[in-house]
C-alpha cells in the first residue's frame, strides 16, 4: 500500500484500516465509523481523491517516458508480451478501458483489473460501481493522464474527434 493511502486511513482515531479492501469501500467504512456529516464527507472526499492520485503516481510513475512505468501498467493490465519500446507500450496502454480506482486497487487487493471494450462500458460500470476518479487534479502525472476517460459522456468511437477542413 503506498504511504498516502495508509496515511489517510492511520491519521483517523481509533479507525482499524483494513488494506486489503478497495480504497473507496474502506473510505465509505471510515464515513459511517466517524459519523460524518454532508459537509465533512464532502471535505473528506476531496482529500482522499487528492490520495488517490498520489497513490496512482507512487505506483506508476509520473513520466509518461518512462518505459518502465509503461511497461508496469501494461503488467498490470494484463498486457502480453509486453512491448518493449515506449511507443508501442503507450499505444497498448491507451486502447484500454479500465476504472482507475480499481487500478490503484491492484496491488492491494491482488485482485485483477477488469478491462473493457469500449469507453460506453467502461462508463456503466463507474457509474454503477460509483468508482469515480478525479479527472482533474493537481497532483495528476503525465502518465495518469493517458488513461482518463469520459464516464459521464462517453465517446461511441475510441479516437480523435474528426475536424472538417473548409475548401478554398
Amino acid at each position: 500500500m503506498s504511504a498516502a493511502l495508509g496515511d489517510f486511513f492511520q491519521d483517523r482515531s481509533g479507525f482499524s484500516h483494513n488494506p486489503f479492501n478497495p480504497a473507496w469501500k474502506e473510505f465509505h467504512r471510515l464515513a459511517r465509523y466517524l459519523q460524518w456529516d454532508q459537509e465533512e464527507k464532502a471535505a473528506e472526499k476531496q482529500a482522499f481523491k487528492d490520495v488517490l492520485v498520489k497513490t496512482f503516481n507512487v505506483t506508476y510513475g509520473t513520466d509518461e517516458n518512462s518505459l518502465e512505468s509503461w511497461k508496469a501498467l501494461c503488467r498490470s493490465l494484463r498486457i502480453t508480451p509486453v512491448p518493449e519500446e515506449l511507443k508501442a507500450c503507450r499505444e497498448a496502454v491507451q486502447a484500454a478501458h479500465v476504472n482507475l480506482v480499481d487500478l490503484v486497487d491492484h496491488p492491494n487487493t491482488g485482485e485483477p483489473v477488469q478491462l473493457f471494450a469500449t469507453e460506453v462500458e467502461l462508463s456503466e460500470y463507474t457509474q454503477e460501481s460509483k468508482k469515480f476518479f478525479p479527472k482533474e487534479n493537481a497532483y495528476a502525472g503525465g502518465l495518469l493522464k493517458y488513461l482518463l476517460r469520459h464516464i459521464i459522456d462517453p465517446r461511441t468511437e475510441r479516437g480523435v474527434r474528426r475536424t472538417t477542413r473548409r475548401r478554398r
